[in-house]
């Protein structure tokens, strides 16, 4: 690209949310369009960018409103001190095994837990920004932010006092701390577990919950939502076989939002599920592996297609989403055509019950998902 007094090459690790590309952003080695020109670059973008895609630098606009940086800094500068800070808590997957967690340690889970909950309240966008935050690096402490995250998200849905809400994030930063005391080769591990393996897995609910004994200072509620975020509302989860109630509410929350993270996440042995796939599946384990109640908060708030959102229908058409219903997989759909338009309800109208969604449609997306 010529030389443009208007614009400049900028490195990606020089990015700055609020800034404006000057040209399409290619992913390197192929033709696929990342970005187009004229996007505002946002932290999730720069994120993917730099981490996801490899990108060396990109052209950018001179011109851009400083004031929409500071917004977007601030935003961007809360998810990467957060990950900076529990990466000192957890340490990488790698590190040897922890046998304590030190008051230090808790301060500084203390700190994003405040940090979380400040967003929350000041802009939901910014935590759903941080569950977009994955790639294939995706150590323990990533996805407990993430967890963290979705679970006050939803716990804001049900109106969680700001008290719980805060012993909310807290377990939810924590749930999997008792990973950490698990021996490094066997959290690593690619392929399938051995028994044996999958045992000493098992354990890190009780782990984790010693931990935090042993440390003090977390209240019960945040403890035993650690120890009981794998039971299923139907008994057949673990470590204690807990059903329905006998679960802690935290717990109940915490299980939706680790679920859902492990099965939209990337992972070294497989690809990870669209958001659809994962919500249906979630919506499947209602009053099974799932609190009913808590699966429809989740639902609410993470609608896969809200309105706007341009879809592709199962027998090829291209239609946006204009409502939403009960039924968060089958919206209302407006279908534009040479001849006219047509209002799909696939959820109540039955002539439509064969007629689904098949993708979104991604050519008018500022950033391509990963395949």
């Amino acid at each position: 690209m010529a030389e443009n007094p208007s614009m400049m090459r900028v490195k990606v690790e020089d990015l700055e949310s609020g800034m404006v590309t000057a040209d399409n952003v290619i992913e390197p080695g192929t033709e696929r369009v990342l970005l187009l020109k004229g996007t505002t670059l946002d932290s999730v973008m720069i994120f993917n960018l730099k981490e996801r895609y490899n990108v060396g630098e990109v052209w950018i606009k001179k011109s851009f409103i400083a004031t929409n940086i500071a917004a977007e800094m601030k935003a961007e500068i809360n998810i990467h001190e957060s990950l900076n800070t529990l990466k000192d808590v957890f340490g990488s997957d790698e590190s040897r095994p922890i046998t304590e967690l030190t008051q230090e340690a808790s301060q500084q889970i203390s700190n994003v837990t405040n940090e979380l909950i400040t967003s929350l309240y000041a802009d939901d966008n910014i935590l759903l920004k941080m569950h977009q935050l994955q790639s294939y690096d995706d150590y323990t402490y990533k996805h407990c932010l993430r967890v963290a995250m979705m679970s006050a998200t939803i716990g804001k849905s049900l109106d969680l006092p700001r008290k719980r809400m805060r012993d909310l994030c807290e377990a939810a930063l924590l749930h999997d701390i008792g990973k950490r005391t698990i021996d490094v080769d066997i959290i690593r591990k690619p392929g399938r577990l051995t028994d044996d393996e999958f045992t000493a897995i098992k354990k890190h609910p009780q782990n984790g919950y010693l931990l935090l004994r042993k440390n003090g200072g977390y209240s019960e509620e945040v403890m035993n939502a650690v120890l009981m975020h794998h039971e299923k509302f139907d008994g057949t989860g673990y470590p204690l076989g807990l059903k329905g109630e006998q679960i802690t509410y935290l717990a109940r929350i915490i299980t939706v939002a680790d679920v859902y993270d492990a099965l939209t996440s990337n992972r070294p042995y497989r690809q990870p599920w669209s958001v659809a796939e994962a919500e249906e599946f979630m919506m499947g384990g209602a009053n099974t592996h799932f609190d009913y109640n808590i699966i429809t908060a989740f639902l609410a708030a993470f609608t896969p297609f809200p309105v706007g959102q341009k879809v592709i229908l199962s027998d090829g058409r291209i239609g946006e989403v204009v409502s939403n219903t009960t039924n968060v997989l089958r919206p209302v759909i407006k279908v534009t055509e040479k001849g006219g338009s047509e209002t799909i309800d696939l959820y109540n109208d039955f002539r439509y019950l064969t007629l689904s969604i098949k993708a979104l449609d991604k050519r008018n997306m500022n950033l391509v998902e990963a395949d």
